[in-house]
């Protein structure tokens, strides 16, 4: 299973079951697995994975009030939770 929080940033669950953040190009490559290439970090749950990634994504943008860093979050944490539930419907 893959999700694809953004342009550069997907979810994959690893052969244990587990959640694996992935930070790719923009055009992502795949292995001869069939995994993306990039920098992976590795979960237990599908919360933390979020949570990372809204973490790393916030540090990456321009935000430069609370206010602003509210909405941010806010606009990830919506998205994210929109697109694991459109996976978990189609499965």
């Amino acid at each position: 299973m893959r999700i694809d929080l953004d342009k550069h940033y997907t979810i994959e669950i690893n052969k244990w079951g587990n959640p694996v953040l992935v930070k790719h190009k923009a055009n992502a490559e795949v292995d001869k697995n069939g995994h993306l290439v990039g920098a992976k970090l590795y979960f237990q749950t599908f919360g933390q994975a979020v949570k990372s990634y809204i973490k790393v994504s916030a540090s990456e943008s321009k935000i430069k009030s609370f206010q602003e860093m509210a909405a941010f979050i806010d606009e990830k944490l919506k998205g994210a939770e929109l697109k694991i539930d459109q996976m978990m419907e189609d499965d």
